[in-house]
């Protein structure tokens, strides 16, 4: 083998094979590159990017990076030893790990078993491929090792490296002591597999499934054992290498020949592989993924005794290395070769036969034979023994003589040797001995230092774990601590909403404090002139009595005199006089200090003044009587002309208002037949068909074209092309019955897309999507994932079926959603109760009854909006609150539409497609803040409106 500087490789046949017939006798091998007896570095230059790629923060890309060659070269040395270039590429990528990824390595070696051996613990015997029909073979059983560090790679290196060197010990080269072990070495075909994984985040690990990986691949041996037509255990495991490394370059060549279909599936290896090729097509990681890098080191030796498999190597190499190459025969074997060296061993076994007619007159059984031999098996297993007896004689008796020969030869060195050194044999022994004494003291002291040195490297070691147990635990208390202050600040916050919302009830307590003051402040002034009134009925029930009381005295007081004059009594002696008088005293006593015992006012005034005044206000107020009559008289002519001249004006205002209110119901009435042309032509659209994005239950995004059926009683759904162009549309592969549809869930609230992104995330996304103006966007979804997800709240909805099944989709854009919106809400006879309302007043106007039509089906929010940290919410009242809340609405977007329809009622008739085009929102919702404002007799409904007029 020659290596041309210009990345090629040139062979030329050795002179011995040349004359045996070799078919080949020069050839070149154009390679990507090469190198002579290749150092780790040199290696890693070539794979350099493949870790850093690993955590490109755009496009991120698998890795994959294989080695081949024949028994003896250094292929697993290189790739899998402490220091090789397989540690130092995982390694970069380690280093360049982005924040909230996890990384993780598995190492299993593939053998003719069922079983797998465990790279990172081989006292692991249960490992196993595990057949899937819907997602391929998958491993399972086998241990994995989280990697934080350099430290922890370098671990898990050696872990694999002690296995290595375990399970292929028997076919390593220095494990070959004999020249018969070297003429027919034992066959190791196993394949090892390290990979390392990728885990985005959290929900990535849960689900176990890696968002991206370097896998590192040793190949089986390439060459043919020398057993391989003798033992049919040989045979099996050569046909089964050969399986797998024709996979290997199937797979190599199509990617490389940028073929439609990559064949993974003719070993269980590529299929195993095809995750880290983006080939699966449920995952959700191919669209984020770049495309998969692949590397292949071929090692071959340069010496004539490798030629013939050099060339078998460096054929295959070539096959995966040229564009559109097409040959006959096996992937890595050459075919003319492959035939030659089947002519070579018929000659050398016709050789052997003859040699062995010759000198051991060894004959088949079958073979010039004049009589047919019965048991063609024994008979040669006896000749066979029979050549055997005389291979040991003579072997025996060679040894016998090379001994004999050797004892002659050893006494007779020994003689001379003595002589040259006069020193004998015995004294050298001695001599000897004491310098194996020597040695051997020294072997003490120098083990004795060992146990020491390791003893104390062993205490570095154990203060180097406690100090990294130390510093994780400290992290830990850290991360703690960053929790704790983080509930602190919530709390925190949550105090001085508190604080705020207490001070706004103190203002609003001060505010009712004061209207309880002027309350109070009327009532007395109100008791104080109940007061006053009470007081004088009580000063004219007592005048009255007193004037009633004197009447009465001066009755009696006629009578008694008649009397006494009648009867010629003395007025001087009658006692009744003296009475008289003191009655009229009392009375007058009574008039006098009345006014001064019964005030009118709280705090009692001057009587005369009183007196004075109350005269003064009778005066005053005939004079205003008078003139409030003459004045009244006026005002009634006045107003008697006024009613006329109103009476007129209500009538022409009264015709004007008539036909400005009829001009309103009939642009209204226009609104409501547009927007149910609108709902025809939604039908219609979705018929045609549009692509969404589909949340299985295990959490996997799949792009689906979901359409309507013509007479709309189906929901289809079928795949798409690699254009985005609709698959089997006339015969669909999935097709829902509406009428099983017992629930629609608008958002995304059902466990699939909690599965796929998370609750956390979900909450944070949702938040986001609701803005103060509203959800309206008018950017189309970008690609899903699980941070994005939450965003898209309002284009998603979820069916969820009578059978326990559910469908969860993400549109595209808004009016999708809508457009979805508005068919089931038509196609379920899903009716508000203010349309209801209106149907019954139609059919009440035309003659009919009407009868509501039933709605088995329900279409509801997944969950409410939490509106108590949004902005607004202190204007809004309580029931405001939980309609905001019930029904996706932002404080701050209602508080605006119910200022400016309030405006617009004043001089228009608003409706729900006044609501949907002035502010964004789509019809469902639009639908239901018409309602709640008609019920909060912010304006009235048109039918209401039409009946009045």
């Amino acid at each position: 083998i020659t290596a041309n500087p210009s990345t090629s490789i040139s062979f030329t046949a050795p002179k011995q094979l040349l004359d045996a017939g070799f078919p080949v006798n020069d050839s070149t091998f154009p390679l990507d590159s090469n190198s002579v007896n290749p150092q780790p570095s040199a290696l890693l230059a070539m794979v350099a990017d493949c870790g850093k790629a690993l955590n490109a923060g755009t496009q991120p890309r698998n890795s994959g990076v294989y080695s081949y060659g024949a028994q003896g070269t250094p292929k697993r040395q290189l790739m899998f030893s402490p220091g090789g270039y397989g540690e130092s590429l995982l390694s970069d990528a380690i280093s360049s790990k982005t924040s909230g990824a996890s990384y993780f390595v598995t190492c299993y070696i593939m053998g003719g078993g069922e079983n797998l051996v465990d790279g990172l613990n081989p006292g692991n015997t249960n490992g196993l491929i595990v057949d899937s029909v819907k997602e391929g073979p998958r491993v399972k059983n086998i241990d994995r090792m989280k990697i934080e560090s350099a430290g922890d790679l370098a671990k898990a290196v050696k872990l694999v490296n002690q296995a290595i060197q375990t399970h292929f010990k028997d076919v390593l080269p220095d494990s070959f002591a004999s020249n018969e072990e070297r003429a027919l070495p034992p066959y190791n075909s196993d394949t090892i597999v390290f990979s390392l994984l990728r885990f985005a985040d959290d929900s990535a690990l849960e689900s176990n499934v890696e968002t991206n990986s370097v896998t590192l691949v040793c190949l089986g041996d390439s060459e043919r054992p020398a057993l391989c037509g003798v033992d049919p255990d040989q045979l099996q495991l050569y046909e089964k290498n050969q399986k797998t490394l024709t996979s290997v370059v199937g797979v190599m060549q199509a990617i490389r020949n940028s073929r439609l279909r990559i064949p993974y599936g003719k070993s269980k290896l590529t299929l195993l592989l095809k995750r880290a090729y983006n080939g699966e097509k449920s995952n959700a990681n191919n669209q984020t993924n770049g495309p998969t890098r692949t590397f292949m080191f071929v090692h071959a030796f340069d010496d004539d005794g490798h030629a013939e498999e050099t060339f078998h190597t460096l054929t295959m190499a070539k096959k995966v290395t040229n564009v559109m190459s097409v040959s006959l025969g096996p992937s890595t074997r050459d075919l003319a070769l492959e035939k030659w060296r089947l002519e070579q061993d018929v000659l050398e076994l016709k050789d052997e036969l003859a040699i062995a007619r010759q000198v051991h007159d060894y004959r088949p059984c079958i073979y010039e034979q004049a009589k047919p031999v019965a048991n063609i098996g024994e008979e040669e297993h006896k000749r066979i023994q029979a050549i055997l007896r005389k291979r040991e004689e003579t072997k025996e008796k060679q040894l016998g003589e090379v001994r004999a020969r050797a004892q002659e030869e050893a006494k007779r060195i020994i003689a001379d040797e003595e002589k040259k050194s006069n020193m004998t044999l015995q004294a050298l022994e001695e001599a000897v001995a004491k310098k194996r004494e020597e040695n051997a003291s020294l072997q003490e002291q120098r083990a004795k230092k060992v146990k020491e040195y390791e003893k104390h490297l062993e205490k570095i070691r154990r203060r180097k774990e406690d100090e990294e147990s130390t510093l994780g635990k400290l992290r830990e208390e850290i991360k703690e601590l960053e929790e704790e202050l983080t509930s602190r600040q919530e709390a925190i916050d949550k105090k001085r909403r508190q604080l705020e919302m207490t001070s706004e009830d103190q203002a609003k307590g001060r505010e009712a404090i004061l209207r309880e003051r002027e309350e109070i402040r009327q009532q007395r002034s109100k008791v104080l002139e109940e007061r006053r009134k009470i007081r004088e009925q009580w000063i004219a029930q007592i005048r009255d009595t007193n004037e009633k009381v004197l009447a009465q005295v001066q009755l009696l007081a006629k009578e008694r005199r008649a009397r006494q004059q009648r009867d010629g009594v003395s007025q001087e002696e009658d006692p009744m006089e003296e009475t008289e008088e003191q009655v009229r005293e009392d009375i007058q006593s009574i008039d006098r200090y009345l006014p001064k015992l019964i005030s009118l006012e709280d705090k009692p005034l001057d009587a005369d003044s009183n007196e004075g005044i109350r005269k003064q206000l009778e005066e005053y107020f005939e004079q205003e009587k008078s003139a409030y009559v003459k004045k009244l008289s006026e005002e009634q002519e006045n107003k008697a002309k006024l009613e006329k001249a109103v009476d007129s004006f209500k009538s022409r205002l009264q015709e004007s208002q008539t036909k400005v209110l009829k001009d309103q119901l009939g642009e209204a009435i226009k609104k409501e037949q547009q927007l149910t042309t609108l709902v025809d032509q939604v039908l219609q659209y979705l018929c045609n068909g549009v692509r969404m994005t589909k949340v299985n239950s295990k959490g996997t995004l799949r792009r689906r074209f979901f359409f309507l059926s013509e007479d709309h009683k189906r929901l289809n759904a079928c795949d798409l092309d690699d254009i985005g162009m609709p698959i089997g549309r006339r015969k669909p592969p999935v097709s829902i019955t509406l009428k099983d549809v017992k629930q629609v869930v608008l958002g995304c609230y059902t466990p699939s897309f909690t599965s796929f992104a998370g609750e956390a995330n979900l909450q944070r996304g949702r938040a986001e999507a609701m803005r103060n103006d509203g959800s309206y966007n008018a950017d189309s979804t970008p690609p899903l994932t699980p941070q994005n997800l939450g965003r898209q709240t309002y284009r998603s909805f979820s069916l969820l079926l009578r059978g326990g099944k559910t469908l969860e989709v993400v549109c595209d854009c808004d009016s999708d959603a809508e457009a979805w919106i508005l068919a089931f809400k038509r196609l379920f006879n899903y009716r508000t109760p203010l349309e209801i309302d209106n149907l019954r007043r139609q059919a009440r106007r035309e003659g009919k009854q009407y009868i509501a039509p039933e709605c088995p089906t329900s279409m509801t929010w997944g969950a409410s909006f939490d509106v108590r940290s949004r902005d607004g919410v202190q204007q809004l009242a309580a029931d405001e609150s939980a309609f905001c809340s019930d029904q996706h609405i932002p404080p701050m977007l209602f508080a605006r539409i119910k200022k400016e329809l309030a405006e617009m009622s004043q001089s228009s008739i608003i409706t729900v497609y006044d609501i949907r085009t002035g502010f964004t929102m789509d019809l469902l919702r639009s639908q239901a803040l018409y309602e709640f404002f008609i019920s909060t007799n912010l304006f009235p409904p048109p039918r209401q409106l039409q009946d009045q007029s």
